[in-house]
């Protein structure tokens, strides 16, 4: 009976999430950030040793500094959404163009260390990398809340747990390949392949300010289905 049960929720998961394109694309958009964080996560220590700074690595303090870049993200999210529903888009779209916005900052950052790998002679390289490499963890703080405030409003509730176990899947699979490249490819080349999730969540995002249907209203509608 129990089986029969999740065997059910599962498979409306999987008739929502393909009949629903809103759906689809918040799990696509989450799974190429996530992917992309933890690759980054496979990235700093050997990246950061490999410039062989002056006195070595803290990386004990590093962490530190990353984790309340994190912590700041998280802090500042609800004032950057009050500011963009108040001078850039209406409340309703506020969640989807800070979402946006915040996958565009996270390329940019990644780009800088890509940049930098690449061109050896680039001044002031070791401060330009670790300055990028917090501001993706500030990213990361920030879309935690966005993406779930994003999900409250378009996945129902009762379908969660059965639609965020399917985005497990792309997820693994860019949290693999993103690995394995850390092993066989340039450091400057894998830090392009993170830029290029991040840019890529951000593009997929993006599209949901473009709708004409409200938000409220698409939420209303999905939930009814269910």
């Amino acid at each position: 009976d129990k089986d029969h049960s999740l065997y059910h929720q599962f498979s409306e998961g999987w008739g929502t999430t393909l009949s629903n394109s809103h759906i689809w694309r918040i799990g696509m958009t989450q799974a190429l950030s996530e992917g992309a964080m933890y690759t980054f996560v496979f990235m700093w220590v050997p990246t950061m040793l490999s410039m062989d700074p002056p006195g070595g690595l803290p990386t004990g303090c590093v962490f530190s500094a990353m984790m309340m870049a994190i912590t700041i993200g998280g802090m500042i999210y609800p004032p950057v959404q009050s500011f963009f529903s108040t001078y850039l888009v209406s409340k309703e779209k506020a969640p989807e163009l800070c979402a946006s916005f915040v996958y565009l900052a996270a390329a940019v950052s990644m780009a800088v260390p890509a940049f930098c790998l690449s061109h050896k002679a680039f001044e002031a390289t070791f401060v330009s990398v670790i300055v990028s490499f917090m501001v993706v963890e500030c990213c990361v703080g920030l879309f935690m809340p966005v993406a779930g405030t994003l999900r409250s409003k378009y996945v129902p509730d009762a379908l969660q747990g059965a639609i965020l176990n399917i985005f497990r899947l792309p997820l693994n699979a860019v949290v693999v390949s993103g690995t394995y490249a850390t092993d066989v490819l340039e450091a400057s080349l894998v830090f392009k392949l993170v830029s290029g999730c991040f840019l890529a969540a951000a593009l997929l995002q993006s599209t949901f300010l473009f709708e004409s249907k409200p938000a409220a209203e698409v939420a209303t509608s999905t939930k009814k289905k269910d």
